[in-house]
């Protein structure tokens, strides 16, 4: 049965170029080199695979200003069969809570869709809310922090990687799967698929297209404000280098700073 696929993404800075503006305390994104997401690329070849393996349409989404086009063109060059930009002013500033709301409004107006891929968490951020908070607009099933997943019969089984150890779970469609990062290798672009992609475009969309209200997003419709921001102390590591005729000393040194515990108890 082919499948109806949407892959999340987020156009972030570079990992080594993050600027925040000392007023709002937001991301200065112009400032910095933008990439795709790395948990969002290992999002887009778990789609990609399934539909390998039982056929279907993946569908590429993000929201952000225009400068997102190419890297969703890239994510097309890779195998997505079609890619939907969000781009409305209004959502300038929006946290998790409106930024997901925008994105199951959207995901609704492309219709049926079976799973929604998102990554586990985005590297500017961190908070990992927009994809359980995708599901919960959806009323869909969620499976996060997956590593792994098949489809058969229209459930989803995901293997979650957990602090704990590995849970698998089983869930219906249709379903939204967060993916973590580095669970799987990319696939790169084609020159025939980028040529593919540059002919089919990009679907742009503003907010009065998914019928979301203006009100509903952007920051001052965003929960979460941040007040205050602090640099985080450095502290130097002191290294120390042995050889093994140092065994002993090493122990002893272990022992006084009570890294180990040499007694036994009776």
């Amino acid at each position: 049965m082919p499948l109806e696929m949407v892959v999340l993404i987020k156009v972030v800075p570079d990992g080594k170029e993050v600027y925040v503006d000392p007023v709002t305390f937001t991301l200065n994104r112009s400032m910095a080199t933008n990439v795709i997401n790395p948990a969002d690329e290992n999002a887009l070849e778990a789609a990609l695979q399934l539909k390998d393996k039982h056929g279907g349409r993946v569908t590429v989404m993000t929201m952000a200003p225009p400068f997102a086009e190419p890297f969703l063109l890239e994510c097309m060059s890779r195998g997505a069969d079609q890619a939907v930009l969000i781009s409305d002013k209004a959502v300038a500033g929006s946290d998790t809570y409106p930024t997901s709301l925008t994105l199951a409004a959207a995901i609704k107006k492309l219709g049926k869709v079976d799973i929604v891929f998102a990554g586990e968490k985005t590297s500017d951020s961190s908070t990992g809310h927009v994809g359980p908070g995708v599901a919960e607009f959806l009323e869909a099933e969620l499976a996060s922090y997956t590593r792994s997943l098949k489809y058969e019969d229209g459930y989803v089984t995901a293997e979650r990687e957990l602090e704990t150890g590995v849970e698998v779970v089983r869930i219906p469609t249709p379903a939204v799967v967060t993916i973590i990062t580095d669970s799987n290798i990319p696939r790169r672009a084609t020159l025939r698929r980028k040529l593919d992609a540059m002919r089919k475009g990009i679907m742009v969309w503003s907010l009065n297209d998914i019928n979301v209200p203006a009100d509903w997003v952007g920051l001052r419709s965003s929960p979460t404000v941040v007040r205050k921001m602090l640099p985080f102390p450095r502290k130097d590591r002191k290294a120390k280098q042995i050889d093994e005729s140092q065994f002993e000393t090493l122990i002893e040194d272990l022992v006084k700073m009570k890294v180990i515990n040499l007694e036994v108890s009776a």
